[in-house]
């Protein structure tokens, strides 16, 4: 069976990247080129003291697709605090290429953008009555787990952390109607040149603050050609610092699973991360979902019919996921004393496969 390597904490691996430990800023550059087989987007997610959540991404193609032809497309995502769900999308045009800088973050789609400046981000969106304009404040350095690189040979899927948390002040209008926002703001960059479906068969991906504490945690499960292994990913910083991310030691529980009412795929409504730092302290960050602020099968979109009928080719059925519930820390410390905190998280489920259950292996120490 082939194997999935993790390019993880190894300084060898960071040589065979051009890169360091430390995150440097031009690595929030473009990475790929446009043209080629590759993806590559810049992700912001915003969370608003009033309730409003904000998601815009920028993209070198119109998504995650190593054989689409390149065509910048940028899509807000917008939660308003009544519930109101608003999606706006916008393409420059297919064989156009992405203005996007390799000195730093500094990506131009239409009138949007997003723009690392003097070590603060600035995000742009104006669409069809929306307009959006976000200061992004980092209060942590940048981060990538390792090398950040899952790698099949020279197929790989990357990711960067350049604002694991900030504190954002933003400007958002709604048909004419404008307030004014602050609250908490994340940044994540990805990359690749192999179809996320050749590798990956699902995900979780979760973020939350919680006393403090900033928190990032995923659950990548790779395709049966791996061996549905499991590579999870954690990170908790608190006052400016990582205070444990070493991938390895993470151990995942998924509990009360079920089928989910729209995907049809599984979904768990417990996940419970659990890491030691190098000091003996414990963290474990349970998410409890409470319900979903998205659920949608990507096959019944609206789209060509080339693209559902290549679904159907391949046997992919892939469904998005996004929830909201609770997120628990408990920090255990090595005399065995306990701090219990609470507060409310947003994480997602990502499914290539069609399978509708999940399998899992662990991968090898």
């Amino acid at each position: 069976m082939e194997k999935v390597e993790y390019k993880g904490q190894s300084g060898e691996n960071y040589e065979e990247y051009g890169i360091t430990r430390e995150v440097a800023t031009w690595e929030d550059g473009l990475r790929t080129d446009p043209a080629a087989k590759t993806y590559e987007w810049w992700y912001t997610d915003s969370e608003c003291s009033d309730g409003t959540r904000v998601v815009v991404v920028f993209y070198t193609k119109e998504s995650f697709f190593t054989f689409q032809k390149p065509n910048p497309t940028v899509q807000m995502d917008l939660t308003l605090p009544d519930g109101t769900k608003i999606t706006q999308r916008f393409s420059e045009g297919k064989g156009k290429i992405i203005r996007a800088s390799k000195e730093k973050c500094a990506v131009t789609i239409g009138n949007n953008h997003i723009r690392y400046e003097q070590g603060n981000y600035v995000v742009h969106f104006q669409q069809e009555g929306i307009t959006f304009d976000m200061l992004m404040k980092p209060n942590l350095p940048m981060w990538r787990p390792g090398t950040g690189h899952l790698a099949m040979g020279n197929d790989y899927f990357a990711w960067l952390v350049p604002v694991p948390s900030a504190d954002l002040e933003a400007t958002l209008t709604v048909n004419g109607v404008t307030k004014k926002l602050t609250g908490n703001g994340y940044h994540d960059h990805n990359w690749g040149n192999i179809n996320m479906y050749n590798l990956l068969n699902h995900w979780y991906w979760c973020r939350a603050r919680v006393a403090g504490y900033t928190i990032i945690s995923s659950d990548l499960i790779t395709v049966k050609q791996y061996g549905y292994t499991r590579y999870p990913l954690f990170m908790i910083a608190k006052a400016g610092k990582v205070l444990v991310d070493h991938e390895t030691k993470t151990k995942v529980i998924r509990e009360d699973t079920i089928t989910h009412p729209v995907t049809g795929k599984s979904i768990d409504n417990k996940l419970t991360f659990i890491n030691h730092a190098k000091d003996g302290t414990e963290y474990k960050v349970e998410y409890m979902r409470d319900n979903d602020i998205s659920a949608v099968v990507m096959s019944k979109l609206k789209g060509s019919y080339s693209f559902k009928l290549f679904m159907k080719i391949l046997r992919l059925n892939p469904s998005y996921v996004r929830c909201i519930g609770k997120v628990r820390l408990t920090v255990t410390g090595k005399d065995g004393k306990q701090a219990v905190f609470e507060e409310n998280g947003l994480w997602e489920q990502m499914f290539f496969g069609a399978n509708k259950e999940a399998h899992i292996s662990e991968a090898d120490e």
